[in-house]
This record gives C-alpha cells, structure tokens and sequence, in this order.
C-alpha cells in the first residue's frame, strides 16, 4: 500500500490520520510549516505518528502521490484539487470527504483515465480543542464509494485494505449519488441547527427541533425525486436521529464554525437544495430560511446571492 496524503489538519483530516497511521505512513500536507500534530482522548493528549508537510515543501521534493484524502471545507475543495492537482502520480487515487455537495464534474474532467476519484462519507465526530489537536467524540458509520470509471473496477480493493479495516462500521457502496445525498441530508439535518442554537447534536432530539428537522428532510426528499434520487423522508429522518445520538457529544463542524466567525458550508447544504429547488418550481422555505440565518451571522456568507 503507498503513503497515504491527507490535505490539511481540520478534525476530519486529523481524525483519519490517528486511524491510518496504525499501519500506513501517513503525510498531512498542510499550508504552513507544521511540526507535530495530535490526538486528545479523556485525558491524555499524545503525538499522532505522522508526518507533516507544507505545500511548499512538497513542490521542493518533486513528490508523486499515488493516494490522497482530501478531507477539507466544500468551498475549499476546488482550490485544493487544483493545488494538489501537478503532484498527483499517473495511476492515483484521490478520496474527497466534505459535507454538503459540490460539483464533481470538474474534478472528473481534470483527471486521468487512470487516476481514480472516490467519495468518504463520515459521521464520525471529533473537534479540535487547539489548532493542532483532535478529539475523538463519537463513532459514526463511513460509507466509500466510487465516482469514475477506474475507481469502480478498483473500489473493493481500496476498501478491503485502507478503510474496512480502520473505520468501524464501514460499508462500501457503488451509487455515488445517493451516498453524496445520504450524507446531505445528515447536514441538513443537524448542521445548521446545531449552528444557530449553539447546541451539541444530541440536544437536537428535543422535541422542540422536530418540525424544523421535518420540514429540511422533506423538502431535500422532494428535491432529491425530482432529480431522481430514490431519497426516502423515513429513512433520512432516522439516518439523521442515528447519527445525532452516536454524536450526541459533539459540536457540528458548522456550530464550530460559527462560534470561531469562519465561513461556513451552508451553500453546499441549504444552498444547494434551493438552488436545485429553483430548476424545477420547488418551494424549499426551510431551507431557505436556515440558509439566510446562517449568511446573516458571517459577512462572508452574503459572498453569493439568495437570488
């Protein structure tokens, strides 16, 4: 198996690391020089076993890099890709990881007919108390799938050896769209609520948050059938429920987000359910609401038009 590459040192990135580099060598190509990264459990704090790389020190050692996770911000991605883009090996695999969803398009067509593109979807949950440390705060379910034609004949292979084994549970799914909307709708469902409550994903049991989390799942379902995606309101609802209780702990990346002033990925999540609402007369009201709530609390969030 070669190194693994992680981009960057967000909580997924860092989460991914501690489990990999149990048996891979791990690099994190970070944006500044960075000594040493680490993982926070109850109360021991110790050094993750990986090494760590600034993209200026990647471009120096002429790298090729023949497998890299790409666990960064949806509004992030394009550029990263792009970055990351010269130093890809003829026969890679790259593995994005975001919430929301972004165009996919793009990417496909920058790459190779030999270098394979997959999907991780994560619930995992995990904050960062420093710039430089994770916490694990809950377990969640990792779904991997492909999302062209060379990652399909070599997705089972992938997944036997790099996540199978160090993400528990795992499962392997062979429909990119419907694994991208699952994992949508989990957002939708706890993200922006969590963000504007200021609460942990757990208190979104409560009874009070059931008819917003309601109203946001059915009309992404309404959404999703119109683009054909066989999206399910009861399934999604309990996915989301399941999801809250095994982060039950945790602060949503977009809860963090909002406290510390950073942009958000609400475009990718509400954003992109009213804009696909527009293409086919839908009326997304919750959605469009928690999307203005959310831009109204970050000056960066008004960057696009509610239109």
């Amino acid at each position: 198996m070669p190194e693994v590459f992680i981009v960057g040192k967000g909580a997924v990135g860092l989460l991914l690391a501690e489990r990999l580099a149990k048996t891979h060598s791990v690099t994190l190509i970070t944006r500044s020089p960075t000594q040493t990264v680490f993982a926070q459990h109850a109360e021991c704090t110790r050094p993750l076993a990986v090494k760590c790389l600034s993209w200026q020190e990647l471009a120096k050692r002429n790298t090729r890099i023949a497998l890299c996770i790409v666990p960064v911000k949806s509004y992030q991605l394009s550029a990263a890709f792009a970055t990351l883009k010269p130093h890809l090996s003829p026969d890679a695999n790259v593995i994005f990881s975001h919430n929301g969803i972004q165009a996919l398009e793009p990417v496909r067509a920058e790459l190779s007919a030999q270098q394979g593109l997959f999907f991780l979807s994560t619930s995992m949950g995990g904050w960062k108390p420093n710039a430089h440390t994770v916490a694990f705060t809950g377990p969640g379910l990792s779904v991997f799938g492909p999302c062209n034609s060379i990652a399909q004949q070599r997705v089972s292979s992938l997944f036997d050896t790099l996540i199978k084994p160090h993400f528990t549970p795992a499962q392997l799914s062979d429909d990119i769209q419907l694994l991208r909307w699952q994992k949508l709708c989990v957002n939708l469902a706890i993200n922006p609520l969590s963000a504007l409550a200021g609460q942990k994903n757990g208190r979104l049991r409560a009874p009070c948050y059931a008819s917003e989390i309601l109203g946001v799942l059915s009309e992404a379902c309404t959404v999703a059938n119109h683009m054909g995606v066989p999206l399910k309101l009861h399934e999604e609802l309990q996915r989301a429920y399941q999801v809250m209780t095994l982060t039950a702990d945790n602060f949503s990346s977009m809860a963090q987000d909002v406290k510390h002033q950073r942009r958000t990925e609400v475009d990718a999540m509400c954003g992109y359910i009213v804009e696909q609402a527009k293409q086919y007369g839908l009326s997304v009201p919750h959605n469009m609401k928690l999307l203005t709530s959310i831009r109204a609390l970050h000056p960066a969030e008004n960057k696009a038009e509610l239109g």
